[in-house]
């Protein structure tokens, strides 16, 4: 249960952060700082939980295996806020 809220609150905050990003009620650089603060404690979440793997076996299963999640909503929140936090950071660093 403490997963799916988890994922759910990432989600959110992604979401919301992008939007406001995109319709311009956030700064560039406050957009910068959620996205890529939530990314970053996502992945490390996912990163202990594969801690007997190489870095590189866990990298690859955090993204490409979504049999390693414990659900399919854990894999989608996972894609969601690596791809909208990926989207907000390379535009404030491309635009800005």
């Amino acid at each position: 249960m403490r997963s799916l809220i988890w994922n759910i609150v990432a989600v959110s905050v992604v979401v919301l952060s992008t939007v406001a990003f995109e319709v311009g009620y956030v700064a560039p650089r406050d957009a910068f700082f959620i996205a890529f603060t939530v990314l970053a404690i996502y992945t490390g979440n996912q990163l202990l939980a594969r801690e007997n793997q190489p870095l590189g076996q866990a990298l690859a299963s955090i993204f490409t295996k979504p049999a390693s999640h414990g659900s399919s909503v854990s894999y989608l929140s996972g894609l969601v806020v690596a791809g909208l936090s990926t989207l907000v950071v390379a535009q404030v660093l491309t635009f800005s």
